[in-house]
Order: C-alpha cells, then structure tokens, then sequence
C-alpha cells in the first residue's frame, strides 16, 4: 500500500469526497491546521476499513450507521442488498432485493449512490433491486435512519447511500474466479430454462411479430422449456486501481450468474379457510449480472477536487414456474406452466466536486444523470385441464404471451454551501430531481376454437404456425389497434431548498437545527385494459424541520438526540392504476392515493472502547400519518390486492442494539464479534367505510371487524450475530473464518378483508459460513450460504388457522473463489 504524505487540510479533502450526508469535523481539521502548520500525517484514506467507519460515526453531529467494505469482505457478502441486512433494524424482502428498514418497507426508503438518487430496474418498485450491485465496487454503505434536510424529504426508513470505491495507494490488478452450487438445485438433475430466454449470459431478447392475427403466427420461440444440465454458479472478476498525475483511477468489470430450484406451495383462500387456489410449484430461477466501473478522481489542488463515475449494470432473470393444483375460477384440478424473463440495463453517470473556496466557505455539488431499460421480452402461461390434459380454452389471460419495456431517465442536481464562524457553522443549497418513466405492455392471449388433449410438456405440439386456425388472438384491442400496447407515463420533479445551522456550546455539546421545502410535480397518464384511459396530476409543497444533537458524556461516549417530519410518496405502480398479473395474485394500482406524513424521533447512547469499537442502544418512533397498505378487494371470492391510505394514523416504536467488540487478543490471532438487534411494535387505526369511500371515489375496504392492526411490513425482532476468527500470519497472509447468523422475525404482508384473514409473513432463520485466505498476492474464500435452508413463508390466517400463500425454500449453497493481485 502506498504511503501518502498528507497535511491536516488534505486529509480532510480526501475525506469530504463521501460526499454530502455525514459530518466529518473539517472545522476542527482546519482549526488544528493553523495552530500546528507543517505536521505531517502519514497514512491511506481508506474509507471501508472498520476503523474508518466507526471513527466516522463517532464524530458525526447526525445518527449515522455504516457497513463498509472491510466488514463485508470477511463475511463473503457479494451484494448490496445482503450487505444492507448486516446493518441494525434491516431486513430482506424475500425473493427480492427490497430492503425493509424500521420495518418500513420499499416506499418509505430510498437509494442513492454517492448522494444522488438511482432509479428502480422494476416498475413495481420504488428502489432499484439492491442486489445487482456488487460490494466489489463500493467503499462503504452508509444507512441515514435519521433525516436531516440534506437528505430528500421522501423518508421513512431510510436513505440507502452507496459510496463507490476509489483507488488509494499502488497500481494493481486483480483476477478472480469462483464457482458455486446450490445442493437443492443440482440434485434435481435437468433444470428448466424457457425457450428464446436472456441466454447464458442474459443479454439476449426477442419480441412478437405483429400482424394479420389470422394468418401470421406471431411468435418467434418456442412454448416448450429447455434443459439445463450443468446448473452450476460461476463468477469472473477483474479489477484495478493506477495513479496518473493527479488522477487516480478505479476501474471493475465482473460476470456472474446463478440458478435456484424450489419446490413449494401457493394458495388464496376464503372465510371459511376453502381453497379458491391451492397449488403445488415447482420453480427454476436463472440470473445473471454484468457490472462495469470506471471511476475517476481529479486533484486539482489540495483545495479542488472532481470525481466522476460511470457505472453500466446489466442483469437478467429467468423464472420458469410449473404448478398443479385447484382453482376455483376454473372449477378443477389445473396444470400451469408459466415462463417470465426480464433483461435490465442501467447506466448512472455522476460528476461531482468539493472546493474549498476560503479558510471559512467549502462548496459541494453534483450532477447526475441516469438511463434505465428495463425489458419483459416473451411472458408466457399455459393453463390445462389436469384431468383431461385439455388447454383451457375460455379465458385468453389463462394462456397468454406478454411483453412490457420500462425506460427512466432521471437528472439530478445538488450544489451546498457551508459557512464556518467560530462556534456556528450554516449550511445551505438547492437539490432537483426529475424522472421521466414510460412503460409499455402487450398481451396476446390465446382462446381456442375446440378443446384439445395434448401433452403439457409438448405445447408446440398444438400451439404452432400450422394449427393457426384453431385459436384467436386477443390482445385486449378492438382488430383495427390489435398490437397498439397498453402503457403508462409517470413524471415527477421534486425542487428543494435546505438549511442546516450547526452550533457548538461546548467540546462536548453540538446542536443542529434545520429545515427543508420540497415541491413535488407529478404527471401520470396511462391507458389500461382494465382502467381504460386516464391522467392525473398532483402537486404538494412539504416543510420539513429537523433537529439533531449530539452530547459528549466522556471522550468515548455520546448521547445523541433526533426529531424530524418527513413525508412518503406513493409509489408510481400504487399510483397508477394498472393492473400486474400473477399466477395466484393480481395486483392494482389506486390514483387516489396521497402521501404520508412520518413524524420521528431518535434517542440514542453508543460507546466507543476503543479504536474499531462500538457498543450502541437506541430508541426510535415513527408517527404516521394516513399510512398506505396493501390489502384485498373486498369481494367474496377475489385474490386481487391494491393499495389505499389505509388508517388516519400509526406508529412504530423500537429499540436496537449495536456490539463491535473483540473478544479476545493472543499473539498475531483474535477473536471478534460484530452484533445488533432490533426489537418492534407497531400499530395503526383503520379508517371506516364512509372515510374510504369519500377518498376513494366509493372503493371501500370491508375489514374483517378490527378497527386497528399492525403496520404492514414491521418485523417484531430482528437479529444480526457474527463471529470472526482472525490471524496474521505476516502482513501480506491472513486468514478470517466467520460465522453470520441472522433472525427476521414475523411482519404483516397484506391485510385481509372480508374475513379471509391477513397475510403474514413467517420468521425466517439465515446461517452463512465464510472463510478467507490471503497469502501475498493470491486469495482463496471458501463459503458455505443458508445453512439452515428456513422455509420462506407467507402465511394467510383465517380464523385462527394459518394457510400457506406462498412457501418454498432457497437451498443451502456452497462456494470457492480464488484471486490473483499484481
């Protein structure tokens, strides 16, 4: 590692390009600075290290929590998303990269990296999916659980921020290669892929061919599924760091992939606890991930900085599902293969400075743009007779193809002025976003003319270009419009003001008081096969104080103190009213939604025994306002969802615990721990009837007779337990063995209506072993992932007795990856 000689003032220069959201003591810097002019510090301005992190966190005025990359090397986590979880009061949303914070879920949080917002890969989504981000190209994850006006004033949860990583010290070049397999997975022997899919490395698409419906077969793939045999994970790293002049540059480029096999269960059912759908699933996930960094630092001088990072991330996913059940809306036993692929590309450019205009004025702004593409080229469903092994032939959405395109493109700027006095230091500037989304979608279904019996693993045998006659195309279109898809389009701009004054009693006590404007814009307008044609637009100016105080109690103890007003926007697909189909569950979007009002308040003690160390307690309640859920249509014998303002007020309250200790020191060897828990309640009262039905143009919401209940998404206890085993051998051969265990504890789904019961989500118990060997210039890891292999269940409870709505397992796996460093 190269070592760089460094005054006091730039150290604090190669600090501040973490940007924007944690207070980082430069007035002190400066102070020591001109009373000890010429002391030179020797040292790497690393910012993932453990140490780094945790000093950070200490001096910070605000209630900040950090994992870094350091940490998350000695646990073998390869994404963001997992990354996340190891941080207190954080959760996973199953068989997504969604993160639940506080036990606020997707709306209320949200995700940018280096300070500037990124956009969602999924319509159905708030936050881009966590996990195509690879922790290879990140310094350090920072969590503000705490707002301050920096920060947008749609908040809840949480402010995600990934901090890209930046070369520091000597040129390098490392290689890595890994493989893994899933024990579940590989022993089902041939694993199912759909025909016309991504393809091996996820970048292939295909499309319909419109036309005359009644001469010319539209589709270009087969409706059989492939075989896979060789259902093993790989992955390919290469990565680099070089100093040239005053620039220093970090480039990475890396390719992974990995297949999943579960068996499982799906049901909705009624009041009386009958299936109105009970199937059995067996489901092949195939994903890919293509990620590409290039990331510059400009020096000009030990006042001005530049940085610019570019980052190109492509994923895909193959999801083959097959189920055998009952549904009653048939009126038999049924057979369903359903095949769905999504291929998503996303660019985020980011350009951003930090100066140091006097010995009392700093500046800090950004630029960003960012290109989302977002594809489902070729959806498609079959749905049989299981007895008489005959294609349903009444409904066109039973057996279907369906093709959507999503595309964002969103501009970002943020400029911040600080003002230095001698006990008073003013913030102040201005941050705009805007975001232009477009999603189109097309359904071809299928009605057949006669029934059929025909294999269900042959479906080619009778869908085909030469049996064309026997079915008519229904695109939901009337003949002279058949292909003209159905879309929506969604803008949203957001300008705000901000101002921060931070003022120092004393050594020990720091208060900081501040205040933000947000004006919010938003256009939406869509034209749905259910909702038919439509536009809105809505317009809210929100004030946001926010107080923040921190008080030395000694020089390794603080007691820090928070209160906020924020605000969460309803999501773009809870806004829009179209609809989103599944096998077991349709969901809709509500027009008439209106944003949340959150109210916050932090209390937290934390203890630093020393360097690397951290002992935390903290006690946190969210206020909310007119909260937005998903619940069910009130129909007797519907599976659908939608989402409405669903009580006028709830709250959240909580405790969280935070341990990084070592245990144990012997020689060159030790012992550490790295814990936290969360502990919460939630409740929220249920509007009536008459409320919901004059917000919601009559749409009414029949409970199940409770006037309060839980706040959707709260887990009563979360859980993060690391054991590390550390040992040097010399300085360039280490070893780190640990252990991660993690607890989410039971949450509320959706909420039930009409006395089917609401949706609870199960516990779910994580075990992950890692271990690492670095011997000079070649690293070896050795993994072994979800150990205990915990059912992954959403359970709807009817009377007292829990029914499965959906429930399988992941499968435990195992890794090896081995690197080379020049």
């Amino acid at each position: 590692m190269k070592i760089n000689r460094l005054t006091i003032a730039a150290l604090f220069l190669t600090a501040s390009s973490s940007v924007f959201y944690a207070q980082d003591g430069r007035k002190d810097s400066i102070k020591k600075e001109k009373k000890i002019e010429g002391v030179v510090i020797t040292g790497s301005a690393r910012k993932g290290t453990e140490s780094n992190i945790i000093n950070t966190q200490k001096k910070s005025v605000e209630i900040i929590e950090r994992v870094g990359s350091a940490q998350l090397e000695k646990q073998g986590v390869s994404n963001v998303a997992t990354a996340v979880t190891k941080a207190t009061g954080t959760q996973k949303q199953e068989g997504s990269g969604q993160i639940v914070i506080r036990g606020l879920g997707d709306r209320y949080n949200a995700t940018t990296l280096n300070g500037l917002p990124i956009p969602s890969d999924n319509p159905e989504f708030k936050n881009i999916d966590l996990e195509i981000f690879k922790t290879s190209i990140i310094d350090y994850i920072s969590l503000d659980k705490v707002y301050n006006p920096k920060l947008s004033g749609d908040f809840g949860g949480a402010n995600i921020n990934i901090v890209s990583k930046e070369h520091v010290g000597k040129p390098y070049f490392k290689v890595g290669i890994g493989s893994s397999i899933n024990l579940q997975t590989v022993n089902i022997g041939q694993f199912k892929l759909q025909d016309g899919g991504p393809g091996f490395f996820g970048y292939k698409e295909t499309t319909f061919r419109p036309g005359n419906p009644y001469e010319i077969y539209p589709f270009s793939t087969k409706w059989n599924f492939k075989n896979e045999p060789n259902p093993y994970n790989s992955n390919l790293d290469i990565e680099g760091g070089f100093n040239l002049g005053k620039f220093a540059f970090f480039l990475y480029g890396g390719f992974d992939n990995n297949y999943v096999y579960s068996k499982g269960r799906e049901g909705f059912y009624d009041s009386e606890g009958e299936p109105l759908k009970k199937l059995d699933v067996d489901r092949y996930t195939y994903g890919t991930n293509t990620t590409a960094v290039l990331n510059v630092a400009y020096k000009l001088n030990p006042k001005n900085r530049l940085n610019f990072t570019t980052n190109f991330i492509h994923s895909s996913e193959q999801d083959a599902r097959f189920f055998q059940g009952y549904m009653r809306e048939i009126g038999n036993d049924v057979i369903i293969n359903r095949g769905d692929n999504k291929v998503t590309s996303t660019v985020i450019n980011q350009l951003y400075g930090n100066h140091k205009i006097t010995d009392s004025w700093t500046a800090d702004w950004a630029l960003g743009y960012n290109y989302l593409s977002s594809k489902r080229p070729d959806r498609l469903q079959n749905t049989l007779n299981a007895e008489t092994k005959e294609l349903i032939a009444a409904s066109a959405v039973n057996n279907h193809r369906y093709f959507d395109d999503l595309t964002d493109n969103t501009f970002n700027g943020l400029v911040s002025l600080t003002k230095d006095f001698e006990k008073l230091k003013v913030n102040f500037g201005y941050n705009g976003s805007y975001k232009d989304r477009k999603f189109n979608n097309t359904t071809i279904g299928m009605n057949f003319t006669s029934n059929v019996a025909l294999d269900p693993n042959n479906i080619d045998a009778f869908i085909n270009s030469y049996n064309n006659g026997l079915f008519v195309y229904n695109t939901f279109r009337p003949d002279a419009e058949r292909y003209k898809p159905f879309y929506y389009n969604f803008e949203q701009m957001i300008q705000a003001g901000f101002a921060n004054l931070d003022y120092k009693f004393s050594d020990r006590f720091v208060a900081q008081l501040g205040a933000r404007i947000d004006y919010v814009d938003i256009k939406s307008k869509w034209d749905d096969v259910i909702f038919q044609q439509g536009k809105s637009n809505k317009t809210y100016t929100k004030f946001l104080p926010a107080f923040n105080m921190k008080y030395s109690l000694s020089d390794s103890q603080n007691l820090r103190f928070a209160a906020s007003k924020t605000y969460s926007l309803p999501q773009a697909k809870e806004l829009v009213p179209i609809a989103y189909y599944d096998v077991t569950t349709n969901v809709y979007g509500n027009q008439d939604l209106y944003p949340s009002d959150i109210y916050n308040a932090d209390l937290k003690w934390e203890l630093f025994p020393k360097s690397g160390e951290v002992i935390s307690v903290t006690a946190f309640g969210k206020y909310l306002l007119n909260p937005i859920a998903r619940t069910t249509y009130s129909t007797a014998a519907s599976s659908d969802m939608t989402y409405f303002n669903i009580a006028n007020k709830g709250y959240v309250v909580g405790a969280e615990m935070e341990i990084r200790k070592d245990l144990f020191k012997w020689n060159n060897a030790k012992l550490y721990t790295f814990l936290n828990g969360t502990y919460m309640h939630s409740e929220q009262e249920l509007k009536s009837e008459s409320e919901l039905a004059n917000e919601n143009r009559g749409k009414v919401i029949q409970f199940s007779g409770q006037t309060k209940d839980k706040v959707q998404g709260v887990a009563d206890f979360l859980a993060n337990v690391n054991l590390g085993y550390n040992q040097k051998f010399s300085s360039a051969s280490i070893l780190d063995f640990v252990i991660s265990y993690s607890y989410v504890g039971k949450s509320l789904f959706a909420l039930g209506t009409n006395n089917v019961g609401n949706f609870y989500e199960s516990p779910i118990h994580l075990l992950d072993a890692n271990l690492k060997l670095q011997f000079n210039q070649i690293g070896i890891g050795i993994s072994a992932k979800n150990l205990i292999n915990s059912e992954n269940k959403i359970e709807q409870v009817v009377k007292g007795v829990g029914y499965d709505h959906k429930n399988y397992t992941k499968g435990r796996q195992l890794g090896l990856n081995l690197s080379y460093k020049f």
